[in-house]
């Protein structure tokens, strides 16, 4: 099982990487694939609670809100995510009884934490989006080196709480979603995300302050988005989301915390700026 884990993170950083340092549209469909995928687990484990979700209706959401921004129309992909939850309504009010109130809840609900999570790990991408913004340095390729320290910030939660947990791990914060999450691990989690995020601000030469604030939001923010995943898995009494990644699960398996903290440093970039 660790050999079949550690394969797959191999293989799958070696694509983040070709992905993200060639950029443009390669980088952009990888995103919008993955979350063609997400949304496709979210349908598939509501399913498991007998929940008929609209997944045609997704799939074309997603494409319509992905593609837009692949040019850089960011006004028409908000304009065609209103029009898609509106037809939603419409689909809804006019089915007969293939669609509940109950599934309009949960298919806005779904869109919008798959859509939101991989739009801004695209966006964070875009060295586009920083033209329209002061940044604190000229000449950097924002769009690489920030998403790498929220990548590299996001990945030290978990291994940081692994190791914290294994070494001083006695006080269980949330057994009855994650029995193995511990106050401890929490806290070194968050520790080791604060050093990722500074020593990357050195080793890249950007401000220390950057990667010190985009430390404390993954080491707040990547447990939670592990929490909530294991919070649905739960609900729905799915051991993980997919099967596309062998030993890791799903994609939401995979993304759960960058989907929490994707958003909030995208955030973060605009204020910070």
């Amino acid at each position: 099982m660790l050999k079949t884990r550690v394969i797959t993170a191999i293989i799958g950083f070696i694509i983040a990487l070709g992905a993200i340092t060639v950029g443009g549209l390669i980088y952009d469909i990888v995103i919008t694939l993955l979350a063609l995928l997400g949304w496709r687990e979210f349908v598939f484990l509501y399913k498991e609670k007998r929940l008929r979700l609209p997944i045609l209706w997704g799939f074309l959401a997603i494409i319509a809100i992905f593609v837009p921004l692949w040019f850089n129309a960011y006004v028409m992909s908000i304009s065609i995510g209103i029009i898609f939850v509106a037809l939603l309504y419409m689909i809804t009010t006019f089915s007969t009884g293939k669609y509940n109130m109950t599934s309009v809840a949960y298919s806005i609900f779904g869109l919008f934490y798959v859509v939101l999570g991989f739009v801004s790990l695209l966006l964070i991408r875009h060295n586009e989006l920083y033209t329209t913004v002061q940044m604190p340095m000229e000449g950097t390729a924002w769009g690489v080196v920030l998403l790498w320290l929220l990548l590299f910030s996001t990945w030290a939660s978990d291994t940081f709480a692994y190791f914290a947990g294994r070494a001083f791990g006695k006080h269980r914060i949330v057994p009855n979603i994650s029995p193995n999450k511990t106050l401890e691990g929490f806290i070194g989690g968050f520790i080791g995300c604060i050093i990722t995020g500074a020593v990357y601000a050195v080793i890249t030469f950007l401000p220390i302050s950057m990667g010190i604030y985009v430390g404390i939001i993954c080491g707040i923010l990547a447990p939670l988005g592990d929490l909530f995943e294991s919070k649905m898995k739960r609900l729905c009494n799915v051991k993980d989301s997919g099967v596309l990644l062998p030993g890791h699960g799903g994609v939401l398996d995979r993304f759960d915390s960058l989907l929490f903290t994707a958003p909030a440093t995208l955030l973060f970039i605009f204020l910070y700026s």
